[in-house]
Protein backbone atom coordinates (compact mmCIF):
# COMPACT_ATOMS: atom_id res chain seq x y z
CA UNK A 1 0.00 0.00 0.00
CA UNK A 2 1.52 3.12 -0.74
CA UNK A 3 1.92 6.02 1.24
CA UNK A 4 2.11 9.79 0.85
CA UNK A 5 3.47 12.53 3.07
CA UNK A 6 1.22 15.22 4.67
CA UNK A 7 2.20 19.31 5.20
CA UNK A 8 4.01 18.39 7.95
CA UNK A 9 5.88 15.42 7.13
CA UNK A 10 3.98 12.55 8.17
CA UNK A 11 2.62 9.78 6.39
CA UNK A 12 -0.95 8.97 5.29
CA UNK A 13 -2.00 5.95 4.53
CA UNK A 14 -4.90 5.49 2.38
CA UNK A 15 -8.14 3.25 3.10
CA UNK A 16 -7.77 -0.05 1.57
CA UNK A 17 -10.50 -2.98 1.04
CA UNK A 18 -8.92 -4.49 4.35
CA UNK A 19 -10.30 -1.49 5.96
CA UNK A 20 -13.13 -0.88 4.39
CA UNK A 21 -14.28 -3.95 5.05
CA UNK A 22 -13.80 -3.98 9.24
CA UNK A 23 -15.46 -0.35 9.31
CA UNK A 24 -18.40 -1.89 7.01
CA UNK A 25 -18.86 -5.23 9.47
CA UNK A 26 -18.28 -2.93 12.79
CA UNK A 27 -21.15 -0.61 11.18
CA UNK A 28 -23.18 -3.65 11.37
CA UNK A 29 -23.36 -4.52 7.74
CA UNK A 30 -23.97 -8.19 7.41
CA UNK A 31 -23.99 -10.91 5.29
CA UNK A 32 -27.15 -12.04 3.49
CA UNK A 33 -28.23 -8.13 3.39
CA UNK A 34 -30.33 -6.44 1.20
CA UNK A 35 -28.81 -3.18 0.96
CA UNK A 36 -29.39 0.02 -0.53
CA UNK A 37 -26.49 2.36 -0.71
CA UNK A 38 -25.90 6.01 -1.24
CA UNK A 39 -22.29 7.11 -1.24
CA UNK A 40 -20.03 10.39 -0.96
CA UNK A 41 -17.02 8.72 -2.25
CA UNK A 42 -15.05 12.24 -1.25
CA UNK A 43 -15.94 12.03 2.15
CA UNK A 44 -14.44 8.96 3.03
CA UNK A 45 -10.71 10.34 2.36
CA UNK A 46 -8.27 8.75 0.65
CA UNK A 47 -9.61 5.35 -0.86
CA UNK A 48 -6.83 3.08 -2.46
CA UNK A 49 -8.51 1.95 -6.30
CA UNK A 50 -11.46 4.68 -5.80
CA UNK A 51 -14.88 2.88 -6.01
CA UNK A 52 -13.89 -0.45 -7.30
CA UNK A 53 -12.17 -0.97 -3.92
CA UNK A 54 -15.25 0.60 -2.10
CA UNK A 55 -17.33 -1.22 -4.15
CA UNK A 56 -15.41 -4.28 -3.86
CA UNK A 57 -15.53 -4.21 -0.08
CA UNK A 58 -19.49 -4.17 -0.13
CA UNK A 59 -19.91 -7.12 -2.12
CA UNK A 60 -17.38 -9.27 0.27
CA UNK A 61 -19.00 -8.04 3.31
CA UNK A 62 -22.53 -9.25 1.77
CA UNK A 63 -21.31 -12.00 0.56
CA UNK A 64 -23.17 -14.01 -2.47
CA UNK A 65 -25.96 -14.59 -0.52
CA UNK A 66 -26.56 -10.81 -0.05
CA UNK A 67 -27.34 -8.07 -2.33
CA UNK A 68 -26.61 -4.76 -3.18
CA UNK A 69 -28.49 -1.64 -4.99
CA UNK A 70 -27.79 1.87 -5.71
CA UNK A 71 -29.36 4.52 -7.58
CA UNK A 72 -28.03 4.69 -11.73
CA UNK A 73 -30.68 7.22 -12.64
CA UNK A 74 -29.77 9.05 -15.94
CA UNK A 75 -31.03 12.69 -17.59
CA UNK A 76 -33.96 13.70 -18.86
CA UNK A 77 -34.53 16.80 -21.37
CA UNK A 78 -37.15 19.06 -21.77
CA UNK A 79 -39.83 18.40 -24.40
CA UNK A 80 -40.63 19.11 -26.91
CA UNK A 81 -37.10 17.10 -27.19
CA UNK A 82 -34.50 18.76 -29.57
CA UNK A 83 -32.78 17.42 -32.60
CA UNK A 84 -29.94 16.39 -30.07
CA UNK A 85 -32.05 15.28 -27.01
CA UNK A 86 -34.06 13.06 -29.41
CA UNK A 87 -30.81 11.00 -30.40
CA UNK A 88 -29.98 10.11 -26.59
CA UNK A 89 -31.39 6.94 -26.72
CA UNK A 90 -31.85 5.50 -22.97
CA UNK A 91 -30.13 1.79 -22.71
CA UNK A 92 -28.25 -0.35 -20.48
CA UNK A 93 -24.97 1.61 -21.02
CA UNK A 94 -26.53 4.79 -20.54
CA UNK A 95 -23.96 6.96 -17.85
CA UNK A 96 -25.70 7.96 -14.65
CA UNK A 97 -24.89 11.00 -13.24
CA UNK A 98 -25.49 9.40 -9.60
CA UNK A 99 -21.87 9.11 -8.79
CA UNK A 100 -18.31 7.50 -8.87
CA UNK A 101 -19.72 4.77 -7.10
CA UNK A 102 -22.65 4.16 -9.19
CA UNK A 103 -20.88 4.23 -12.09
CA UNK A 104 -18.28 1.44 -11.28
CA UNK A 105 -21.27 -0.55 -10.15
CA UNK A 106 -22.33 -0.17 -13.98
CA UNK A 107 -19.02 -1.60 -14.30
CA UNK A 108 -19.41 -4.49 -12.66
CA UNK A 109 -19.29 -8.01 -14.30
CA UNK A 110 -21.87 -9.09 -12.54
CA UNK A 111 -24.23 -6.05 -12.55
CA UNK A 112 -27.81 -5.78 -13.62
CA UNK A 113 -29.29 -2.58 -14.17
CA UNK A 114 -33.35 -1.96 -14.07
CA UNK A 115 -35.05 -1.35 -17.28
CA UNK A 116 -36.45 1.79 -16.48
CA UNK A 117 -36.28 4.13 -19.17
CA UNK A 118 -34.93 6.98 -16.45
CA UNK A 119 -35.15 5.96 -12.58
CA UNK A 120 -32.91 3.02 -13.09
CA UNK A 121 -31.49 1.04 -10.17
CA UNK A 122 -28.37 -1.20 -10.59
CA UNK A 123 -27.70 -4.25 -8.14
CA UNK A 124 -25.20 -7.02 -7.37
CA UNK A 125 -26.21 -10.22 -5.69
CA UNK A 126 -28.89 -12.88 -5.29
CA UNK A 127 -31.90 -10.61 -5.86
CA UNK A 128 -30.33 -8.21 -8.07
CA UNK A 129 -32.29 -10.29 -11.09
CA UNK A 130 -35.85 -10.08 -9.06
CA UNK A 131 -35.46 -6.09 -8.33
CA UNK A 132 -33.56 -5.11 -11.55
CA UNK A 133 -35.61 -7.09 -14.69
CA UNK A 134 -39.24 -6.45 -13.92
CA UNK A 135 -38.39 -2.73 -13.70
CA UNK A 136 -39.74 -1.14 -16.27
CA UNK A 137 -41.69 1.87 -18.21
CA UNK A 138 -44.75 1.06 -16.74
CA UNK A 139 -43.54 0.58 -13.29
CA UNK A 140 -43.75 3.18 -10.33
CA UNK A 141 -40.42 4.69 -10.51
CA UNK A 142 -39.30 3.79 -7.52
CA UNK A 143 -40.72 0.42 -7.12
CA UNK A 144 -37.23 -1.85 -6.33
CA UNK A 145 -37.04 0.34 -2.96
CA UNK A 146 -40.51 0.03 -2.14
CA UNK A 147 -39.86 -4.06 -2.98
CA UNK A 148 -36.58 -3.81 -0.77
CA UNK A 149 -38.77 -1.91 1.86
CA UNK A 150 -41.22 -4.35 2.62
CA UNK A 151 -38.09 -7.20 2.30
CA UNK A 152 -36.47 -5.90 5.10
CA UNK A 153 -34.01 -3.98 3.22
CA UNK A 154 -31.21 -1.59 5.17
CA UNK A 155 -30.14 1.85 3.41
CA UNK A 156 -26.55 2.84 4.06
CA UNK A 157 -25.19 6.46 3.34
CA UNK A 158 -21.89 6.73 3.62
CA UNK A 159 -21.54 10.29 4.74
CA UNK A 160 -24.45 12.10 7.03
CA UNK A 161 -25.04 14.73 4.32
CA UNK A 162 -25.81 12.29 1.24
CA UNK A 163 -29.55 13.42 1.00
CA UNK A 164 -32.19 10.31 1.44
CA UNK A 165 -32.47 7.24 2.87
CA UNK A 166 -34.20 5.56 0.20
CA UNK A 167 -37.91 5.13 1.09
CA UNK A 168 -39.50 9.04 1.01
CA UNK A 169 -40.17 9.21 -2.89
CA UNK A 170 -41.44 5.81 -2.11
CA UNK A 171 -43.83 7.67 0.14
CA UNK A 172 -45.30 10.47 -1.70
CA UNK A 173 -45.73 8.25 -4.44
CA UNK A 174 -47.71 6.23 -2.32
CA UNK A 175 -49.68 9.03 -1.02
CA UNK A 176 -49.89 10.75 -4.98
CA UNK A 177 -48.85 14.06 -3.56
CA UNK A 178 -49.20 16.15 -6.59
CA UNK A 179 -46.79 18.39 -7.66
CA UNK A 180 -46.69 20.72 -11.24
CA UNK A 181 -43.59 19.58 -12.95
CA UNK A 182 -41.41 20.75 -15.83
CA UNK A 183 -42.47 18.40 -18.84
CA UNK A 184 -39.30 16.28 -19.30
CA UNK A 185 -38.81 13.25 -21.21
CA UNK A 186 -36.37 10.78 -22.69
CA UNK A 187 -36.48 8.72 -26.06
CA UNK A 188 -35.59 4.66 -25.39
CA UNK A 189 -36.33 1.43 -27.04
CA UNK A 190 -39.30 -0.33 -25.73
CA UNK A 191 -39.60 -4.41 -26.08
CA UNK A 192 -39.91 -4.18 -30.33
CA UNK A 193 -37.02 -2.45 -30.50
CA UNK A 194 -38.88 0.81 -31.69
CA UNK A 195 -37.79 4.40 -30.48
CA UNK A 196 -40.29 5.77 -28.13
CA UNK A 197 -40.92 8.80 -25.78
CA UNK A 198 -40.77 8.05 -22.13
CA UNK A 199 -42.46 11.33 -20.24
CA UNK A 200 -41.60 12.19 -16.37
CA UNK A 201 -44.62 10.56 -14.48
CA UNK A 202 -43.24 11.07 -10.55
CA UNK A 203 -42.99 13.52 -8.29
CA UNK A 204 -39.56 14.44 -6.32
CA UNK A 205 -38.75 17.35 -4.03
CA UNK A 206 -36.43 19.72 -2.33
CA UNK A 207 -33.09 18.69 -0.99
CA UNK A 208 -33.19 20.97 1.57
CA UNK A 209 -36.50 19.83 3.23
CA UNK A 210 -35.67 16.02 3.74
CA UNK A 211 -33.47 15.67 6.22
CA UNK A 212 -36.37 17.08 8.46
CA UNK A 213 -37.04 13.33 9.03
CA UNK A 214 -34.32 12.80 10.85
CA UNK A 215 -35.30 13.40 14.27
CA UNK A 216 -38.36 10.95 13.34
CA UNK A 217 -35.82 8.28 12.35
CA UNK A 218 -34.30 8.82 15.58
CA UNK A 219 -37.05 9.39 17.66
CA UNK A 220 -39.19 6.06 16.25
CA UNK A 221 -36.08 3.40 15.63
CA UNK A 222 -35.76 4.26 11.59
CA UNK A 223 -31.56 4.15 12.18
CA UNK A 224 -30.05 1.08 12.99
CA UNK A 225 -26.77 2.34 13.28
CA UNK A 226 -24.01 4.55 12.87
CA UNK A 227 -20.40 4.88 12.63
CA UNK A 228 -17.50 5.56 10.03
CA UNK A 229 -16.70 4.38 6.51
CA UNK A 230 -13.44 5.50 6.18
CA UNK A 231 -12.98 8.98 7.09
CA UNK A 232 -17.08 9.16 6.22
CA UNK A 233 -19.83 9.26 9.10
CA UNK A 234 -22.32 6.93 8.21
CA UNK A 235 -25.70 5.70 9.06
CA UNK A 236 -27.54 2.75 8.18
CA UNK A 237 -31.46 2.99 8.36
CA UNK A 238 -34.57 0.42 8.55
CA UNK A 239 -36.34 0.60 4.97
CA UNK A 240 -39.47 -0.36 6.10
CA UNK A 241 -39.45 1.54 8.81
CA UNK A 242 -38.42 4.79 7.94
CA UNK A 243 -41.11 4.30 4.98
CA UNK A 244 -43.94 3.89 7.63
CA UNK A 245 -42.64 6.38 9.53
CA UNK A 246 -43.03 8.65 6.03
CA UNK A 247 -45.91 7.54 5.24
CA UNK A 248 -47.31 8.61 9.07
CA UNK A 249 -46.64 11.58 8.84
CA UNK A 250 -47.12 12.39 5.14
CA UNK A 251 -50.52 11.40 5.30
CA UNK A 252 -51.35 14.04 8.21
CA UNK A 253 -49.43 16.44 6.90
CA UNK A 254 -48.11 16.69 3.21
CA UNK A 255 -46.08 20.02 3.50
CA UNK A 256 -43.65 18.51 6.40
CA UNK A 257 -40.99 18.43 3.63
CA UNK A 258 -40.93 21.22 2.51
CA UNK A 259 -38.07 23.35 2.97
CA UNK A 260 -37.98 26.68 5.13
CA UNK A 261 -36.74 28.65 2.24
CA UNK A 262 -39.17 31.82 1.13
CA UNK A 263 -37.25 32.00 -2.12
CA UNK A 264 -37.44 28.14 -3.07
CA UNK A 265 -39.68 27.51 -6.00
CA UNK A 266 -39.93 23.95 -5.93
CA UNK A 267 -41.64 24.41 -2.10
CA UNK A 268 -43.21 27.73 -2.23
CA UNK A 269 -44.90 27.27 -5.24
CA UNK A 270 -45.21 23.43 -7.18
CA UNK A 271 -46.58 21.33 -4.85
CA UNK A 272 -50.31 21.21 -4.49
CA UNK A 273 -50.27 22.33 -0.62
CA UNK A 274 -47.64 24.88 -1.23
CA UNK A 275 -48.86 28.22 0.26
CA UNK A 276 -46.08 30.59 -1.75
CA UNK A 277 -47.14 34.00 -3.64
CA UNK A 278 -45.03 34.08 -6.94
CA UNK A 279 -44.37 37.79 -6.46
CA UNK A 280 -42.74 37.33 -3.29
CA UNK A 281 -41.16 33.99 -4.18
CA UNK A 282 -39.32 36.19 -7.00
CA UNK A 283 -38.67 38.77 -5.03
CA UNK A 284 -36.77 37.46 -2.19
CA UNK A 285 -34.44 35.37 -5.32
CA UNK A 286 -34.18 38.91 -6.82
CA UNK A 287 -32.91 40.37 -3.54
CA UNK A 288 -30.78 37.42 -2.92
CA UNK A 289 -29.52 37.61 -6.44
CA UNK A 290 -28.21 41.31 -6.00
CA UNK A 291 -26.85 40.85 -2.60
CA UNK A 292 -24.65 37.84 -3.95
CA UNK A 293 -23.33 40.79 -6.50
CA UNK A 294 -20.30 43.63 -6.09
CA UNK A 295 -21.36 46.98 -5.57
CA UNK A 296 -19.96 47.10 -9.24
CA UNK A 297 -22.32 44.69 -10.56
CA UNK A 298 -25.28 45.57 -8.67
CA UNK A 299 -24.79 49.54 -10.16
CA UNK A 300 -24.60 47.71 -13.60
CA UNK A 301 -27.97 45.79 -13.05
CA UNK A 302 -29.86 48.62 -11.57
CA UNK A 303 -28.54 50.63 -14.59
CA UNK A 304 -29.55 48.48 -17.06
CA UNK A 305 -32.85 47.95 -15.76
CA UNK A 306 -33.83 51.91 -15.78
CA UNK A 307 -31.87 51.80 -19.27
CA UNK A 308 -34.82 49.07 -20.14
CA UNK A 309 -37.45 50.73 -18.92
CA UNK A 310 -36.63 53.92 -20.13
CA UNK A 311 -36.33 52.10 -24.06
CA UNK A 312 -39.76 50.92 -23.44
Amino acid sequence: MTDITSENGSAKRPFGKSQLVEDLRQLGIKRGDLLHAKVSLRSMGWVEGGARTLLDALVEVLGPEGTLVSDAFIPMYPLPLTHEDAKKISDDNSPTYAGAFCAAMIQHPEMVRSRHPVQKGVAIGAMANDLMLSHSESSPAYEPLQRMALAGGKHLSIDRNVIGVGTTHVAQNLLDLQQKTSPLGINYLDDQGNIALFKINWVGGCAEGFPKFFPLYEKMGGIVARGNVGKADSVITDMKKTLEIELDKLEKDPAFFLCDNPGCIQCRLTWAFSTGKAPVVYLVRFMKSMRQKSPLALWRSVSNWFARRRST
